[in-house]
């Protein structure tokens, strides 16, 4: 729906607007309570927003682990191994990480246009890997649908970012609605996938599905809003310069770039997060083992209930309503959590007296869900075995959905706050290391199996999660400190700064206040220092 912009300096009388010198350029910024602010938009349009940045995200995952059930007839079909059908589920997962280190540049182009070129090529790849009969086509284009797949993962916490940044407790909400829905997809992706693998007979129908879903979520596209402010900014400088006003730019059009210039601040800028950040490192390294111990159980439930256990194969994938009702839980116990981490102090690591800034309060939720990690590890894996009725197994999976959910979320809004317009640079960060090294989690699972069986082959990752407790509570201690000296997070408020308000040198003049003006003159002179005084 398009919004009519506020009254601006360049839309008031000839008369007036000459007062601006004509070689200089005039920056656009928004005004406060500006409709066309995100932040400022009402709550019935962000929420609409969010619902559909959730609901691709759903599409996007659940293309991934619908893959899983059809694997027994692939290897029928093609005349494959197990490590080979299970390359399926590695070729799309590790799609998920290559693709993200171009979206960054949805911080350059907004959040719209890449939503709209990643879905096209995810609906051609998906209709190629449905029916072509080929295992390597099909596994080619498997990795291709995963890279476009994950534009809708990674720019989601940016779309979120772009509505919430100045409001902590609904960029909570919302992150938790898109952890849920980008978790929770692959779960209920097996559900369905097994009873489409048995009660078809062609192989890949289960990929048919997929394209289906594709196909009826891209309509929804066409009433996406763009949330991005630099690119809505440029927007309306463009139309006050249609409207006759020349000088009208955006802060960011006035900084030309070379393209070496534009791949090393948005494509090589997730790696220096990933080597740099320590926050990104710890949210990674968290995420990435739950995320990589989600997918080994897509290979491990069957092995589980259906050889060990005698359940019948389409009834495999209601082991993972389990882990579905985990997620729930997280996510409607997460408000309470948090107001309760506001009263709750943790011994030894809050100084009494002490007041966290709220984004180490609401951290604190992460740490519960950390701990129940390796404890729902290690009830599934010594529950696993014949000897033990399969329903114990199967409740393991519930604090293993409540684990894996809080533990994305947490973090993922953690980050989100930390680097507002950087949000998506950090969620490639993120995404690439989680899905590479959790891509190799199906193909190592049949051989972890059948090495160590399923108590010891689970146990591992027990022990594993075991060791990075303490990644939390350092958090919690460390992050005010961590966060006030990244370079990135530091950038980013400073450019959200320099959006909402004027910036001269003698700011007295101004009493602090900012004005409600959306159209600024700068001294052309400086494009560093950008002398800002009113029109």
């Amino acid at each position: 729906m398009s919004i009519s912009s506020p009254p601006t300096v360049a839309e008031e009388p000839p008369e007036k607007a000459q007062q601006v010198a004509n070689n200089e350029p005039e920056i656009v910024v928004f005004q406060p309570d500006d409709p066309e602010d995100p932040h400022q938009w009402s709550p019935r349009k962000k929420r609409g927003t969010v619902a559909l940045t959730c609901a691709y995200a759903f599409c996007a995952v659940f293309g991934s682990a619908v893959y899983a059930p059809g694997e027994e007839k692939i290897r029928e079909r093609f005349g494959v191994n197990a490590d080979v059908s299970s390359t399926g589920l590695t070729m799309y997962v590790l799609g998920f990480g290559i693709a993200p280190l171009i979206c960054p540049l949805s911080e350059l182009s907004g959040r719209k246009l890449p939503y709209h070129l990643s879905w096209i090529f995810l609906v051609v790849s998906s209709a190629c890997s449905a029916f072509i009969e080929n295992i390597a086509v099909i596994l080619l284009f498997r990795f291709f649908a995963g890279c476009a797949a994950a534009c809708a993962l990674n720019t989601g916490p940016g779309v979120i970012a772009d509505l919430y940044a100045k409001d902590l407790h609904g960029m909570g909400l919302a992150t938790t609605m898109f952890a849920f829905c980008a978790l929770s997809g692959p779960c209920f992706a097996t559900l369905v996938g097994f009873f489409i693998a048995a009660h078809t007979d062609y192989a890949l129908w289960v990929l048919r599905v997929q394209l289906f879903f594709a196909l009826a979520m891209w309509p929804l596209l066409f009433v996406f809003p763009e949330t991005y402010g630099p690119v809505i900014l440029e927007q309306r400088a463009k139309r006050l310069r249609k409207g006759g006003r020349e000088n009208a730019w955006a802060a960011h059009e006035l900084h030309h770039r070379t393209v070496s210039q534009l791949l090393r601040e948005h494509v090589v800028r997730p790696f220096t997060m990933i080597i740099y950040e320590p926050i990104i490192q710890g949210a990674a390294l968290w995420v990435t083992v739950t995320y990589g111990i989600l997918y080994f159980f897509f290979e491990v439930y069957p092995i589980v209930f259906i050889e060990q256990h005698g359940i019948p194969f389409q009834l495999c994938g209601l082991m993972f309503l389990s882990v579905s009702l985990g997620m729930v839980i997280s996510v409607v116990t997460f408000n309470y959590l948090v107001r309760m981490s506001e009263k709750v102090r943790i011994p030894l690591i809050e100084r009494k007296g002490e007041r966290l800034p709220m984004e180490e309060t609401h951290l604190k939720v992460v740490i519960i869900a950390c701990l129940c990690l390796p404890i729902s590890l290690f009830w599934f894996a010594w529950t696993s075995g014949p000897e033990t009725h399969w329903i114990a197994p199967a409740l393991a999976g519930i604090p293993f959905g409540y684990a894996n959910t809080a533990i994305f979320f947490s973090f993922t809004s953690y980050t989100s706050r930390t680097y507002s317009l950087y949000a998506s640079s950090a969620a490639a960060a993120n995404t690439f290391f989680r899905s590479v090294v959790a891509s190799i989690f199906p193909i190592v699972a049949h051989s972890v199996v059948d090495a160590l069986g399923t108590k010891w082959g689970v146990t591992v990752f027990a022990f594993i999660s075991v060791a990075m407790i303490p990644i939390p509570f350092i958090f919690v201690r460390f992050g005010p400190a961590l966060r006030a000296r990244s370079r990135h997070a530091k950038e980013a408020r400073e450019i959200i700064t320099r959006m909402h308000r004027q910036e001269p040198d003698d700011r007295s003049s101004l009493e602090g206040k900012i004005e409600s003006v959306a159209v600024v003159a700068v001294d052309s002179r400086d494009d560093k220092g950008q002398r800002a005084h009113t029109v």
